[in-house]
Formats: structure tokens, sequence, C-alpha cells
């Protein structure tokens, strides 16, 4: 967007990222309404529940900052627009980018509980994401020690910029590819054993799921900050409501059994009625699902049994009437 000024860029970026604001606030609303009809929920649900709410509020302070921004920028401040947004010293400013650095931890610290703080699989990960928290650190302070330039990055914010960012994207193009890693051998292992998923569902999970929604708006926002394109000032604001949004609408997708995981259709020629499962995070059922295994052990067993023709209806099956109290007893059993 090459005719597009810095302030303009900030009033479009403000006005997506209200757009944004409220999609996130109704997805939490639905998510809450959803936890608040469970009678029994787990801990991963409590934790995810709460990482969201924290989130959700960092996302209305970076949104309430933003439009205090603007009202400064505008209506206060007796310098113009383009050069008010120069001067990164200002509060405003610096409290949206320590917004977004508490919500990227929040946000990228659920993959410790999607799967379930088994720490060698989420060890890079974890590491990862304290280098990017403390770059954004190092980040915040070197535009609070800049001086009002000419430039929306100056040298020195500026490699720390590509760093931060960079070292984000890293991390959760990472989180995202072991959930969809973890997706492909949940959904290979299903096949095996005469389970099918449906498109929409395998489309989903690879998409929600995985959070790919997230790295690809770092991507593009890379994308733009290399072309010293303008328009970064519409995406880049708008990053902090995306990562309240992807674990909201996961949460929704999880809870209201739209996942991959719980949802895998039973072929009726197969003999397992298990469900099988990937992360922690995508089994709320509890007891029942965790007792699957227990169900096949016992329904191979059933089948490995011989009864009387005359005294049930099939092999392998459970005798009918008043003859499953006679099998109990060795009545019904072979000689």
């Amino acid at each position: 967007m090459p005719g597009l000024t810095l302030a303009q860029g900030r009033m479009f970026g403000a006005l997506y990222e209200s757009i944004l604001f409220g999609i996130n606030l109704v997805l939490l609303c639905a998510v809450i309404y959803v936890y608040l009809k469970e009678k029994k929920t787990t801990w991963q649900q409590r934790m995810r529940l709460g990482a969201a709410l924290i989130v959700f509020m960092m996302c209305a302070a970076h949104l309430a900052a933003v439009m205090r921004g603007l009202y400064l920028a505008f209506f206060v401040s007796t310098k113009p627009p383009d050069v008010f947004y120069l001067d990164h010293t200002q509060p405003v400013d610096l409290t949206q980018k320590a917004v977004y650095a508490v919500a990227t931890f929040f946000a990228d610290g659920l993959a410790f509980i999607i799967f379930d703080g088994r720490w060698l699989v989420v060890a890079f990960p974890i590491l990862s994401l304290c280098s990017t928290v403390g770059l954004w650190i190092a980040l915040i302070r070197a535009y609070h020690d800049s001086a009002p330039g000419t430039t929306l990055f100056p040298h020195p914010v500026n490699q720390l910029a590509v760093a931060a960012f960079a070292m984000s994207f890293i991390t959760n193009l990472v989180i995202t590819l072991m959930i969809a890693v973890r997706i492909w051998l949940t959904l290979r292992r299903s096949n095996s054993l005469g389970l099918s998923t449906s498109f929409y569902k395998r489309f989903l999970a690879y998409s929600v799921e995985s959070g790919l929604l997230y790295p690809v708006a770092l991507l593009i926002t890379a994308i733009m900050f290399a072309t010293d394109d303008n328009g970064l000032e519409i995406l880049s604001g708008s990053n902090t409501q995306i990562l309240g949004i992807v674990p909201s609408l996961l949460a929704l997708q999880l809870r209201l059994n739209l996942s991959a995981y719980n949802n895998a259709t039973i072929n009726p020629g197969a003999n397992s009625r298990a469900a099988v499962r990937t992360l922690q995070f995508a089994t709320d059922e509890g007891p029942s699902v965790a007792s699957a295994d227990d169900e096949i052990d016992r329904s191979h067993k059933l089948d490995a049994i011989r009864l009387d023709p005359t005294k049930s209806e099939s092999v392998g099956s459970r005798t009918t009437g008043g003859r499953a109290s006679d099998f109990k007893h060795g009545e019904g059993s072979d000689p």
C-alpha cells in the first residue's frame, strides 16, 4: 500500500482490530456459556479457560491503548499524527507492545497444557517462548530509550524487532507442526482401526486445532515489514486479537464435539469401538474415553469364549434371558 500514510495505517488498523475484537468477544462468550453448562470439568479445561480469559483481557487492553493513541494523535497532540506515531516513547505505544508480549506468553504457553505438561515434548517450545519474551522486553526497553526520529524503526530497534518477530514465528511454527504431526498420526491410527473421519473435520483439525492461523498472520506481517509497507500498521496490532481468537476457537470447537479425534465415524465392519485421541485437551469426556482400551480388551475376551449354540444367540455374544446366570455358574460351557 504505497499511498498509505502512517496515521492512515493506524486508523485502518484500529478499525480492523475492532472487528476482530468483536469476533473474539463472541467466541469467548460462547466458550464460557458451554463451560458453564458442564456439570464437571477437568483441570485442563479450567487451565485452558483461565488462559483464554487472560489473553482476552490483554486483547481488550491492547485495543483500549490503540484507541487512546488515536485520540491523542488526532485530538490532543500539537504534532501531526504521522509525526506523533514516530515517537516510540509514548506511554500508549509502550503499553501496546507490553500487552502484546504478555498475550504472546500466555497464548503460546498453552502448549504446556496441550501436551499435558510433558517436559520432553514442550522443552524446545518453552525455551523458544522464553527467548521470545526476553526479546520483547529488550525491544520495549529499546523503544523507551530511543529518541523521536523520522523512521518507524530506528536501527537498534529494527534489529530487535526482526529478532523478536522471527523468534515468535519460529515458536508458533514449531508448536503448529508438533500438533499437526500428532493429528496426522492419530488419523493414521484411526484408519488402521477401521475408523474414518470426514473431510471437513480433517480440514478443521489441520487449520484450527493446529493453530495455523497465527503463524500465517505473522508471516504476512513479516512480508510487509520486509517491504517497508505502512500496511504493516493494519496487521501488527490485529495480531493480538488473533492470539485471542485462536484458543477460543479451539476450545469452542472441542466443546461442540467438532474435533477430528472425538468424532471419527465407526466403520461398520470394524471390531473396535474405541475413540482415538491425540492431544490431551482433545478428550473432555473423562472416564468414558479413558477406559476405551479396557472396553476393547473385554470385547476381545468375549469374542474368544465359545458358548453352547442352544443357549446363546451366537458365538461370542451375551446369553439371553435367564441363561446369563447359568453361564456364570459354568452350566452353559462346553463339557
